[in-house]
């Protein structure tokens, strides 16, 4: 019986890979988290993304608390079983005025587990619409792994730029968002999104997670435990902060950053395991 998601939904989750728009918190909710991170950003005269990248559930004990939603939580339960990791963590910004983008791509290409059943959590904390560059998708398209260039761009927010070779865009659907909502994606759907065209800023945050049974099989074998049990004991929890910014999360957050290696596509598993 699922959590949160209707039978109808979970069916949707595996024939398409993505499921969206799903609410979560109010809009005001929203933007309280939104003013936490600019205000960071402000007080540190950076972009939360600079340093906060890799698990940045580790520097804000708000964002630790929004991955274990019930809703959030619930619905990673439902998708890919009881027992959920989360393994990456980012806030994705783009400001207006300019042409930050984001490839297509699949997450799963460069995360090297024993099997490739994980799924991402993106909840916008405001508003995420194909004006503002909200995520595109190719439905359908998460039942193997595909081929990946990678095309460095100054403006592609992915660090290596990878693109899978091929897409046919004619294809695509929009996964718009209002502030509060989110969506989760199966980690080999192929997506990306576009620049944002309006006048005010895009932000949301991913939750990228495993079920703990998957077994790492380069780089870091450490998360986070969002949901269920830490069984069968491949894993290595973080110790969490107990507030915004606290140095026991922070410590955590630069050794994670400091492991974290972008693993080799030649090395990957080859086919989907669904």
């Amino acid at each position: 019986m699922p959590r949160v998601l209707s039978n109808k939904q979970l069916k949707a989750y595996r024939r398409d890979g993505f499921i969206s728009p799903l609410d979560c918190i109010s809009i005001n909710q929203a933007m309280e988290h939104y003013r936490s991170i600019e205000s960071y950003e402000k007080e540190f005269k950076e972009d939360v993304s600079v340093n906060i990248r890799v698990r940045a559930v580790l520097a804000f004990k708000w964002m630790i608390d929004l991955a274990r939603h019930p809703k959030i939580s619930g619905a990673l339960q439902d998708c890919i079983g009881p027992n959920v990791l989360l393994f990456l963590s980012g806030v994705w910004s783009k400001r207006p005025g300019t042409d930050t983008f984001v490839s297509w791509h699949q997450d799963g290409a460069y995360n090297l587990f024993d099997r490739n059943v994980g799924a991402t959590a993106w909840i916008g904390l405001t508003d995420s619409t194909p004006e503002k560059g909200n995520i595109r998708c190719i439905p359908g398209s998460h039942k193997e792994i595909l081929p990946h260039e990678e095309c460095f761009d100054k403006d592609n927010i992915l660090s290596r730029g990878q693109s899978v070779s091929k897409v046919d865009v004619r294809k695509s659907v929009d996964m718009p968002l209002r502030a509060g909502q989110f969506s989760i994606h199966h980690e080999l759907l192929v997506h990306g999104s576009a620049p944002n065209k309006t006048n005010s800023r895009r932000l949301g945050i991913s939750f990228a997670c495993v079920p703990t049974e998957a077994k790492p099989l380069a780089g870091p074998n450490t998360g986070v435990l969002i949901a269920g049990e830490n069984k069968p004991g491949h894993w290595k929890l973080n110790k969490e902060p107990a507030f915004d910014l606290d140095p026991v999360g922070l410590n955590e957050l630069r050794a994670v950053q400091n492991a974290y290696r972008d693993p080799d596509t030649t090395k990957l598993i080859t086919k989907a395991i669904i």
